[in-house]
């Protein structure tokens, strides 16, 4: 079994090589193909959780279990509050094939990479100005990714921490030199003056309120993703045109639209998975209407990027 190290893994995974493998393993995420994708979360005390993702899906090499925990009091004793794994299995024999010590880097890509596939996917080509509601590395990893896939012109940034809102603006200005930055006190101003809203926040009470929508503006909203958190209130999927969903099974279960559905099972008559919305050009880059994307995070992502890492790292053992 091959021991991956964080360092080897920072090293060789980059977001532009995220976006065809996660793309085409959300295609092949259907009832004919997927063996299963349960999900399994654990609650701690002072806000701490670990996730437990797995994935296996038919003609896939290997299947994976992921297991990614945030502890935010390590910070006390000097700590990363992320760790993580991944833990690869031969999809033939069922034995250990690798293990990616990758410190939930893994994770933070794929779903940068996921994010900006379907707004980029999704929203109008026209539209060039984003507002970004989180400032922590999720909140700059969905700028990057989408900036790898379309040309932004203008970013508003909201944050509660006006010390890691002014450090997110150092960041990504650095990254992008010619992007016009600014900061604004309120998650109302900032969805008001962009046509593509990003939430990364942990938050448990709805932050975009879907009357401040217009038609043209597209969300996609990758923090909450289990029962406790939300982001959005249930109006944004109401005064949406359509709604685009990692995995419906696990929406129903997980974040904002499990809430909106049980209420509302009439949403899912314009509800549709990124697989097929992907394979679909009626879907594509839609002007004058409201779009909504929900992220829960599929095991999928992680088993795509892991397997991209491993196809790296014999392709070079084989070639040096």
């Amino acid at each position: 079994m091959i021991n991956i190290t964080y360092e080897q893994i920072n090293d060789l995974l980059k977001i532009e090589d995220l976006f065809e493998p996660v793309k085409q393993a959300f295609i092949d995420y259907n009832p004919s193909s997927l063996i299963g994708i349960p999900v399994s979360l654990l609650h701690f005390p002072n806000n701490a959780d670990t996730h437990i993702k797995t994935a296996a899906i038919k003609g896939y090499d290997y299947f994976s279990i992921k297991v990614v925990s945030m502890f935010p009091d390590n910070a006390m004793q000097n700590l990363s509050p992320f760790s993580g794994a991944i833990f690869l299995f031969d999809a033939k024999t069922g034995f250990p094939t690798a293990i990616l010590n990758d410190k939930g880097i893994i994770t933070d890509l794929r779903t940068a990479a996921a994010g900006a596939l379907i707004t980029d996917f999704v929203a109008s080509k026209s539209s060039t100005s984003v507002a970004i509601i989180g400032t922590g590395i999720q909140a700059y990893h969905q700028v990057f990714a989408l900036a790898k896939l379309r040309r932004i012109n203008t970013l508003a940034i909201y944050g509660r921490s006006k010390e890691k809102a002014h450090s997110l603006k150092e960041k990504l200005t650095h990254s992008f030199p010619d992007l016009k930055v600014d900061l604004v006190d309120s998650v109302e101003k900032a969805v008001k003056e962009s046509e593509i809203i990003i939430t990364t926040t942990s938050s448990k009470t709805p932050l975009v309120k879907g009357k401040w929508l217009q038609k043209g503006q597209h969300i996609t909203a990758v923090g909450s993703d289990d029962v406790y958190k939300n982001e959005m209130d249930s109006d944004c999927f109401h005064v949406a045109d359509s709604i685009f969903i990692d995995s419906l099974e696990l929406n129903k279960k997980y974040g904002e639209y499990a809430h909106a559905i049980k209420s509302s099972p009439h949403l899912i008559d314009k509800t549709i998975e990124f697989g097929a919305a992907f394979k679909n050009i009626a879907f594509k880059n839609a002007r004058d209407k409201i779009t909504v994307a929900k992220l829960v995070g599929v095991g999928i992502q992680d088993l795509a990027a892991a397997t991209s890492i491993i196809d790296k790292i014999k392709f070079d053992s084989e070639h040096s």
